[in-house]
């Protein structure tokens, strides 16, 4: 898992269900749990297992369905060697502007747009309070907005590093649309097991 499959899981898995009648979902769900002990949502973040499934279960051509779905959540075109990520689902648009509305995760964010650091090192750079600090960064992880990247050597102890999925993020309002578009890196977009199936 990696990339920025977390951060699309919730809104991918709702048009995969959105999008396939009631008996198919029922056997998508129970052949997920009892093959794989997974979720629809949880099934995204390690797509193989999805993508297996669906091929197993369901009579209609995976791929096709799979774009179909992933093209309602997110628009990805490669520009040079980095891709800009549109996001088109309107709930996670506005789950990711109320995350980028805060001043403090802003500020962490912009700390990790270039850099992989380990949390105690966010909070210095970004001058975050550690008790808001902590349960904030555990929110951007849970949204998938931030990822670890690595592990460093600490006091005898392995501590993890974390970078941001995108590299930019751009929030564009006109009337009545909303552009909410990220830079993603060729790592970060090679990482993501849902994204080139």
């Amino acid at each position: 898992m990696g990339g920025i499959d977390r951060l699309i899981a919730k809104a991918l898995s709702q048009k995969i269900k959105q999008k396939l009648d009631e008996d198919e979902l029922k056997n998508l769900e129970r052949e997920l749990f009892l093959e794989h002990g997974m979720s629809i949502k949880l099934s995204i973040e390690h797509f193989d297992k999805l993508n297996l499934v669906l091929k197993n279960i369901l009579n209609l051509n995976r791929k096709k369905f799979e774009t179909e779905c992933l093209n309602e959540v997110i628009n990805i075109q490669k520009k040079g060697a980095k891709y800009s990520v549109r996001i088109i689902e309107q709930n996670l648009v506005d789950s990711l502007l109320v995350l980028c509305g805060d001043y403090e995760t802003r500020q962490m964010l912009n700390c990790l747009f270039e850099n992989e650091l380990t949390i105690p090192q966010i909070l210095s750079e970004a001058q975050i309070p550690k008790t808001s600090g902590y349960r904030k960064i555990e929110n951007l992880i849970i949204n998938g907005l931030i990822v670890e990247s690595g592990k460093i050597l600490s006091e005898s102890k392995r501590i993890s590093k974390y970078k941001c999925v995108f590299d930019e993020i751009k929030i564009e309002m006109k009337k009545n649309d909303i552009l909410l578009q990220g830079v993603m890196n060729e790592q970060i977009y090679d990482k993501s097991t849902c994204i080139d199936f």
